[in-house]
């Protein structure tokens, strides 16, 4: 009997594979960006490896789910993972620097820390939003500073969810003023340094085991839908609720007195 042959692989051969193999660089951006958002940000910053097409691709992401257990140590607590914070901390500040990815241009932005109370790794994460603020407002008044820099008043965002961030006035403000296209806003355990919420365009608010100082008001013409629950107020006070077009709520929190617009 003879042996069989063995077929070498020639040049044809290996050009083939290659295309084969960058299949993906004929796909459409926006297809890209959408398969991107049903990804970590650690991972969509990893595809830059992949093919050519896909090298800068991450700069222009339209959802950013930014999550610090992706950078957790094997093994460790998530009270006492100083390292896996670093990493994470490393990460966003160089994802977010000028250049590379604005909040201001994102539509969706999940941002989850581990631990709110991890030697204030809370106020040190919501910086990244607070710089951002900050930055783009002066973008919006010098155009060409920032890649597709909008006006102070023109954040992109509709959906944001946060989790264990400490959050000061100025994120209330910022909501209520220039986050004109806000839909869905979810907070959870997170502390809550403003009085109120007020927006013109929330149809969806989530408050979830979160430290409430003083809140006392809610206020949006366009709300559906709202939910509270398990959190406190570290004072007593009558909790206002202005949404005439709320269709749906619920009220998980003992201390307040409830005065609805409805």
């Amino acid at each position: 009997m003879e042996a069989p042959c063995k077929r070498r692989r020639g040049n044809d051969d290996d050009a083939g594979d290659a295309g084969d193999r960058d299949r993906l660089s004929a796909l459409p951006d926006s297809l890209l960006r959408e398969v991107m958002s049903h990804m970590k940000a650690r991972q969509v910053v990893q595809t830059c490896v992949l093919v050519r097409r896909w090298r800068d691709l991450w700069r222009s992401m339209t959802c950013l789910d930014a999550d610090q257990d992706e950078f957790a140590t094997a093994g460790a607590c998530i009270y006492s993972d100083h390292e896996g914070w670093e990493r994470f901390e490393d990460f966003m500040d160089t994802l977010l620097c000028p250049g590379n990815v604005s909040i201001a241009l994102l539509d969706t932005l999940r941002l989850h820390t581990s631990y709110r109370g991890l030697g204030g790794e809370g106020r040190r994460a919501y910086r990244w939003i607070r710089r951002d603020i900050k930055y783009h407002h002066h973008a919006g008044q010098e155009p060409g500073l920032h890649r597709g820099a909008l006006s102070c008043n023109s954040w992109r965002l509709r959906r944001l969810h946060l989790s264990n961030l400490h959050l000061c006035n100025l994120f209330a403000e910022h909501v209520r003023s220039s986050c004109q296209s806000l839909e869905n806003l979810e907070l959870k355990n997170c502390n809550c340094e403003f009085p109120a919420i007020a927006s013109g365009s929330l149809k969806s608010l989530v408050l979830k085991c979160c430290a409430l100082k003083g809140f006392r008001e809610i206020t949006s013409p366009s709300l559906k839908n709202l939910f509270i629950n398990a959190g406190y107020n570290t004072k007593y006070c009558l909790l206002v609720i202005t949404a005439p077009a709320v269709t749906s709520m619920f009220l998980g929190v003992t201390p307040y007195n409830f005065n609805a617009g409805l």
